[in-house]
């Protein structure tokens, strides 16, 4: 039969978060293990379950909210990244606009006022192209470290909905794995009951036989004897039967 608790709700709470920090998910057989090893205190498995059952759905609540939080940090910081790749690269449009239109200006300037000959302008265009070159080279290299960042951020974000779906998925194993030991511990706790019902009623019957059979001793029929014999082994057997559900149990609990 179940034990009277004495171990508060909160401290099974405090327990369940410690286990699920060591990658172990709280169960009845992991909390009995661990009250045991603390202080040795131990309650029944009912308080166990109900205590677990509350903590696992403040755990989902828990999980649930992180996954909204980070969903509201990378949204921003990806519209962010857009918005900065776009107006990098427009101004960068700009710029090189910019430098083409006074490129052009002055190479007008130099045919009409006949200052600069032929192999200058030639010499300016050749070290302005080439400046374009690693202009926009540096470009290619920045417009690759974004894409890199934008591609971890969104890797990391695939790995926590991975490891969410995971854990979900944990828990409803958890919680069935629990629910069919509360099944079978209170099946368990009933033929115990029923068998320790039956050992006394047939102590009692055995307590009167054995009455009856001192007081008509000298009187007793073989029919008696062989009554009394009966009773005694069926006693036997019953006692017997007790014991091995008893390890049985124990050997289940841990």
């Amino acid at each position: 039969m179940a034990r009277k608790a004495n171990i508060a709700r909160e401290e099974i709470h405090q327990a369940c978060w410690e286990l699920i920090e060591k990658n172990s998910f709280p169960n009845i057989p992991r909390l009995t293990d661990y009250f045991s090893k603390k202080d040795g205190r131990r309650c029944s498995n009912t308080t166990f379950l109900n205590a677990i059952t509350e903590w696992e759905e403040i755990y989902k609540e828990q999980q649930q909210h992180k996954l909204s939080e980070l969903n509201d940090v990378l949204l921003p910081a990806f519209k962010h990244f857009s918005r900065e790749v776009t107006q990098s690269l427009g101004k960068l449009l700009d710029e090189k606009a910019s430098d083409i239109e006074q490129h052009q200006h002055r190479k007008q300037e130099s045919t009409e006022g006949g200052y600069l000959s032929l192999s200058t302008v030639l010499i300016d265009l050749q070290a302005e192209h080439e400046k374009l070159q690693l202009e926009h080279q540096k470009v290619c290299r920045e417009v690759e470290m974004l894409k890199d960042k934008s591609a971890f951020n969104e890797q990391r974000y695939e790995e926590v909905i991975s490891q969410n779906a995971v854990l979900t998925s944990q828990l409803k194993q958890e919680q069935k794995a629990n629910s069919e030991l509360t099944i079978n511990l209170a099946q368990k706790e009933v033929d115990l009951a029923k068998q320790d019902n039956q050992l006394t009623r047939l102590k009692d019957e055995n307590r009167q036989l054995a009455h009856e059979q001192e007081l008509h001793q000298q009187n007793s029929t073989k029919a008696e004897v062989e009554k009394w014999d009966e009773m005694s082994k069926k006693l036997d057997a019953l006692a017997s039967s007790m014991k091995t559900m008893q390890r049985k149990d124990r050997g289940s609990k841990q």
